[in-house]
């Protein structure tokens, strides 16, 4: 099966068969837009909130702080874009680490004369006394991820909110706290209640689900948005609700086991195998994804990944929205520290839970083999 070969799981998932059946049951049985008026548009909006309801649920938090969007990057876009509505410009923090679709937006913040401060991640994780540091009375929002998708770093989020909560108490004035859980969702415990996040993104195709649907949490269940469009999602998307996509999201995210031991034996076993032979490894040794290993070899990351895709494997070099663009995956590694020789020669393997153990074995065995030879 192809699946045994794929270790880019990190840049996207297989659809399951579980997500897939529920996104052609749905597209077949519930034909009507939710917004109409009609029979079938009613029980499309039945349908849909009831989908909302399974995943708050499992999320444990109130349906009502749930939107459906196209994506994480829209729902990013969402969260961001509010900021232009303010009258007079402030401070945005972000991490050295953040998704390009977060850390695309200084340049236009900055544009509109928003100052925006970043913070680095020396070994992987942002410093809460760093964070502490560069607040202050004109910061409006900070964003940190919560599982870094280059190396799985897992942030301490739960430091860096209160932290964040009591500058806002300083100051006497609010900082919405906003987190990329892309990597996150499904794949580590979390809670955005007890964390006290103001809003979080998420992603359908991260976790065996279907493509083009993503989701936003926003503790207030309400934002300024930039266009409102039709008003659907409470008016903080709109647009036509991607119906069977929410099903097939829904239907994923609900099949995400807790137990996370198969996961964990790939990952360790895999890494062994790299620690073992000589391989540098930047994926952290602790409060790290068991999804995600990073290494790095001699070999420039480009001509690894070019003889290991002609081998028949799918990895990545870096993160995979890096490929296209020179550079971004090789910035991220060195805001966290690393050399840029590191950085130049960084290959990310990332799992899920259709991953073969065996498979795993006999990639590291095939990078070994490579680095050794050339």
């Amino acid at each position: 099966m192809l699946s045994e070969f794929y270790f880019d799981n990190a840049a996207t998932t297989i659809i399951s068969p579980e997500a897939l059946k529920s996104y052609s049951e749905c597209a077949l049985e519930y034909m009507g837009n939710p917004s109409a008026n009609h029979r079938e548009g009613q029980r499309a909006h039945e349908k849909l909130e009831e989908e909302r309801r399974l995943f708050a649920s499992k999320l444990k938090v109130k349906p009502e702080q749930l939107f459906f969007t196209s994506g994480a990057t829209e729902s990013i876009q969402i969260v961001l874009s509010s900021l232009l509505w303010a009258k007079s410009p402030g401070e945005v923090i972000i991490s050295k680490i953040e998704h390009e679709a977060v850390s695309s937006w200084s340049g236009i913040l900055k544009e509109k004369g928003w100052a925006v401060k970043t913070l680095k991640a020396k070994g992987g994780f942002v410093s809460p006394e760093e964070l502490e540091e560069s607040i202050t009375e004109k910061t409006r929002l900070v964003a940190i991820m919560m599982v870094n998708n280059v190396t799985g770093a897992i942030q301490d989020i739960d430091t860096l909110v209160k932290v964040t909560r009591r500058k806002e108490k300083e100051f006497g004035r609010k900082i919405f706290f906003f987190s990329d859980c892309v990597q996150a969702l499904g794949k580590i415990p979390f809670s955005l209640a007890s964390l006290d996040i103001d809003g979080a993104c998420f992603s359908s195709h991260k976790i065996a689900g279907a493509r083009g649907i993503g989701a936003l949490y926003l503790k207030k269940g309400e934002i300024q948005t930039l266009a409102k469009a039709g008003g659907q999602e409470k008016g903080v998307r709109g647009g036509t609700e991607n119906l069977p996509s929410i099903a097939a999201f829904t239907s994923a995210y609900l099949s995400c086991p807790e137990d996370m031991s198969d996961i964990e034996e790939i990952y360790n076993e895999t890494r062994k195998i790299f620690q073992e032979n000589g391989i540098k490894i930047l994926s952290p040794e602790t409060n790290t994804s068991p999804f995600i290993l990073s290494i790095t070899t001699p070999l420039p990351s480009e001509v690894l990944t070019r003889m290991l895709i002609d081998k028949g494997w799918c990895v990545s070099s870096g993160s995979a929205c890096s490929n296209n663009a020179k550079g971004k995956g090789e910035g991220i590694l060195q805001a966290m520290g690393f050399s840029a020789k590191d950085s130049r020669g960084a290959i990310r393997i990332s799992f899920f839970h259709y991953s073969s153990i065996l498979r795993a074995k006999e990639l590291a065995e095939e990078i070994i083999k490579i680095v050794r030879e050339f």
